[in-house]
């Protein structure tokens, strides 16, 4: 008992010396001083970071997908439905996409999603499906996304999931894409 009173003497104390020590500021105009700290700090940490990280002004990507797998044998498959997302990861600038090629197991192409180049802005993102009834990519189908911008970006997050539920079974999984060519890379090389 007496153990807790001192303890709460001293939390008490500790409260009113660092009250004490807070500037004479009306409390709205001491909120707005925090948040602009804050906010600058913050912006001026990503200004910082952004230059020290992996930024590009485009790439060719790979990304690894399966219309259906095998089951038991060769011969029994479990149909998949594929989405392939595309999330732009940077905070403060857009990208566009210009090509978005699906291709099948002997790397003939099976169909061009895009009509024409797609803007992607901050933190969106876009996706393109392969319904679970179209086989033509086959086990080893996969995706390449070409996308680019004026300005150096944070690469966006590219990735495939791919999910069934069929007979009281369900699979699920994802395919991240990897990275073919780099324009910053590819520039450097080229000097």
């Amino acid at each position: 008992m007496m153990c807790s009173r001192i303890l709460a003497i001293a939390f008490f104390s500790i409260f009113i010396a660092c009250d004490a020590n807070k500037q004479e500021l009306p409390e709205s105009e001491n909120n707005t001083v925090k948040s602009s700290v804050i906010s600058d700090s913050l912006t001026q940490n990503l200004r910082d970071s952004f230059s020290g990280l992996h930024s590009s002004t485009g790439q060719t990507i790979y990304v690894p997908v399966y219309s259906h797998i095998y089951q038991l044998d060769h011969r029994r498959t479990f149909n998949l439905t594929t989405t392939l997302s595309i999330r732009n990861a940077d905070m403060n600038r857009s990208f566009t996409l210009s090509k978005v090629l699906y291709y099948d197991s002997q790397g003939e192409l099976v169909k061009d999603y895009l009509e024409e180049p797609m803007n992607i802005n901050p933190l969106a993102s876009t996706s393109f499906v392969v319904n679970e009834n179209d086989l033509r990519g086959g086990v080893g189908a996969n995706f390449i996304v070409v996308w680019e911008s004026a300005n150096p970006v944070y690469p966006p997050v590219i990735e495939a999931v791919m999910i069934s539920t069929s007979m009281q079974q369900g699979i699920s999984f994802i395919s991240v894409g990897r990275v073919l060519q780099n324009q910053n890379t590819d520039s450097l090389n080229s000097k």
